[in-house]
């Protein structure tokens, strides 16, 4: 038996209206300010820019944070946005955006516009200033007609338009294609659709992992931490591409099955492919 029970609508984040860079930074620059380390934050906005919630998605180091996609999203769909706005912190007071604020902005304004919750924004924020990316040379992330998946991945993955009328069937999603100067669009089918999604995650995926373990190869006494805890060091696991891939692949699995954080199930995963590598490479040297 089914039972339904109807609640109060709850109250929004705040009922002042987020119509440009400055109403978020003044929302919330003093959160963002607490933190002594990069912060990453995802303010979800209604169809009339009215601010349902805000959430942290991602605490990261000193000079960085990773940022998932999916992370970005999970919060987003549940609290029913329209659209989103990125905000993250730099504790060294610079405000321009680095390479990697580049790239995961571009990241995640592809996804937003395949999931129909676009991007409107990424603000930096610091401690005497902030600049919105937008305004700041970047307007071209948010634009749909100059970015596709194949810019952000460097690989052949079409873009994948969904149709206006939200009841028309699937089947009818194209692809966009250059075939001798002229473009064309080509039908995709479901099974089409799935694998592009599940083949573009799985390059986020080891993207992710890649940069976790640069992150940490970078720290000096975490890298020899992870080696006495691990039995092998981080530059071993980068230097394999299949190592890479049977790390996030277990992630992902981790994820999905158990409802654990992007976070939560790489640390496992790492740890538990560490600890079988570490195990392998003592098993050759007794062979010898």
């Amino acid at each position: 038996m089914v039972g339904v029970r109807l609640v109060p609508e709850r109250k929004l984040y705040s009922e002042k209206e987020i119509a440009c860079s400055s109403d978020a930074v003044a929302l919330l620059s003093k959160e963002l300010g607490e933190y002594d380390r990069e912060v990453f934050c995802v303010l979800h906005l209604s169809p009339k820019g009215l601010p349902l919630s805000a959430s942290i998605t991602s605490i990261g180091e000193l000079t960085s944070t990773l940022v998932h996609p999916r992370e970005v999203f999970k919060s987003a769909v549940l609290s029913s946005a329209a659209c989103i706005m990125l905000l993250h912190n730099h504790p060294s007071g610079n405000l321009t955006p680095s390479e990697e604020d580049i790239k995961t902005t571009e990241r995640i304004a592809v996804c937003g516009r395949v999931l129909a919750i676009p991007v409107v924004d990424h603000i930096i924020c610091a401690e005497h200033g902030y600049i919105s990316m937008r305004s700041y040379g970047y307007e071209h992330l948010f634009d749909d007609s100059e970015n596709d998946l194949n810019k952000i991945n460097e690989s052949e993955l079409p873009v994948i338009r969904l149709p206006d009328d939200k009841d028309e069937d699937y089947s009818s999603l194209k692809i966009s294609r250059e075939v001798n100067g002229k473009e064309m669009e080509i039908p995709l089918t479901r099974d089409e659709l799935s694998e592009a999604f599940f083949e573009q995650q799985r390059i986020w995926d080891e993207s992710y992992v890649r940069n976790y373990l640069n992150d940490l190869s970078k720290d000096k006494e975490k890298r020899l931490e992870f080696k006495s805890q691990n039995g092998i060091g981080i530059n071993s696991i980068l230097k394999s591409d299949k190592t890479i891939s049977k790390i996030s692949a277990e992630m992902r699995r981790k994820a999905d099955k158990y409802g654990m954080s992007d976070y939560e199930a790489l640390e496992e995963a790492i740890q538990e492919e560490a600890v079988e590598l570490a195990r392998r490479r003592k098993e050759k040297a007794r062979e010898r």
